[in-house]
């Protein structure tokens, strides 16, 4: 039946669609805008279907496999770990990027990255990062600190003296 439907639509719509002139009414032709009624239909059927598209999009990404989403979980985890690294080494005085940081900036650079990392990320990808615990582990592998600097002396120090509340 539907089938019908669209062979009668497309024979009705067609060849007036391709004329240029559907009827004479004495020395004047009378012409057929079909183009902004093709243009009129295919914006209206593009604002009805992006929603569509993008919901369905979301229900798909909900049944995807578990390791597909582990590794979009880890690739923002990532993510969010570079970009409060990088804002670390640009709000801190004295950590240059390229340059090994010393342990005089390591404390401030953690501070910074996890305060950052903190504020501007969801709780759901916060726990899944580990906590503060896990996005400072994180933060100190991400940073290229000198000699100098090891766990024992800045991780572990760092780790200890978080606040309770933020643990």
């Amino acid at each position: 039946m539907t089938r019908i439907f669209a062979a009668l639509t497309l024979a009705c719509v067609c060849p007036p669609a391709f004329a240029a002139e559907v009827a004479t009414v004495g020395d004047t032709a009378v012409i057929l805008p079909w183009g902004q009624w093709v243009t009129a239909i295919a914006q209206t059927a593009t604002e009805v279907l992006i929603p569509i598209i993008i919901a369905a999009v979301g229900v798909a990404a909900r049944h995807l496999p578990w390791y597909v989403q582990m590794w979009f979980t880890t690739q923002r985890i990532d993510r969010m770990v570079r970009l409060a690294a990088d804002y670390a080494l640009n709000a801190v005085a004295g950590a240059t990027a390229g340059k090994a940081a010393s342990i005089d900036v390591g404390h401030p650079l953690l501070k910074a990255g996890l305060e950052r990392a903190l504020g501007s990320s969801p709780q759901w990808l916060i726990d899944a990062a580990g906590g503060t615990k896990g996005i400072t582990e994180r933060l100190f592998r991400a940073f290229h600190f000198d000699e100098t600097v090891t766990d024992a002396n800045t991780l572990t120090p760092f780790l200890a003296n978080l606040p309770a509340t933020v643990k």
